[in-house]
């Protein structure tokens, strides 16, 4: 019986850290396409003021 619970509780924690792991990949993709995205309009302005000028 302990060792059932030992191993589940190895099962489980394995599916956490791979959650942890996929979550950690999705919020630094996220955070690159927002990067990107400022870079993109920041270039947009760029053009914007130059029309004005």
């Amino acid at each position: 019986m302990a060792y059932e619970d030992r191993n589940n509780m190895s099962n489980n924690t394995e599916l956490n850290v791979d959650k942890c792991s996929n979550e950690q990949k999705t919020m630094q993709q996220q955070l690159a396409e927002a990067n990107n995205e400022i870079a993109d309009l920041k270039l947009q302005i760029a053009w914007l003021e130059r029309s004005y000028e």
